[in-house]
């Protein structure tokens, strides 16, 4: 393909193993510019019946995350993940301040008390980041002779914090023209607490 063709968006179909259509999956093109967000651009995952609001986020790595507390319990936010690894002792309302995420990758974010939930943060190290829609679907615009994407999913078997990194050119396209990607995914069990498994005493 030229690169004046690349002129219009690229449309990419992302499906899992049973070829349906994989919504919210987040796709970073590796060859568009990096980018270095505002670190005073601060994105709310906030705490909402005992479930993480939005359930995942993007945003730039060098941006701030702030974990407003809305639920009438309190809650202790923390993340072991390589790209960051944080600690939110437990506390109501609002944490003293925002947590700065300086290094690219996927922090995926628990709560200590309450085991069921779960939230992602996408750190991107690149401008152009995009998510599938309902349908599978993703337009990119990109004027690289050779674009280079990483597509995630919380759900992809080889672990949250895994990316599957591909070049467009070779891939397949359909009729209408929309490259296929094919994430391999295996759906979280039910969203149990420790508590609901354990009962309460089980915990410390």
């Amino acid at each position: 393909m030229t690169l004046a063709a690349r002129a219009d968006a690229i449309t990419l179909k992302i499906i899992d193993q049973n070829q349906q259509a994989v919504p919210n999956a987040i796709i970073e093109v590796l060859s568009s510019s990096e980018s270095h967000g505002e670190p005073d651009s601060v994105t709310v995952m906030d705490q909402i019946d005992k479930t993480f609001v939005p359930e995942q986020i993007i945003i730039q790595q060098g941006e701030t995350v702030d974990f407003p507390n809305s639920d009438n319990i309190r809650h202790h936010v923390y993340s072991f993940s390589k790209a960051k690894t944080f600690e939110l002792k437990l506390y109501a309302d609002k944490p003293e301040k925002p947590i700065l995420f300086e290094s690219p990758g996927i922090v995926v974010v628990g709560c200590n008390i309450h085991d069921a939930m779960i939230g992602y943060i996408y750190v991107a190290q690149h401008e152009t980041v995009v998510t599938s829609s309902e349908q599978g679907i993703a337009f990119i615009n990109t004027t690289a002779p050779k674009p280079l994407i990483s597509i995630w999913h919380p759900y992809t078997t080889n672990g949250a914090e895994s990316r599957k990194t591909v070049e467009i050119d070779p891939l397949i396209q359909n009729t209408p023209g929309e490259y296929i990607i094919q994430l391999e995914l295996t759906p979280p069990p039910p969203r149990e607490s420790f508590e609901d498994t354990f009962g309460a005493a089980g915990h410390h």
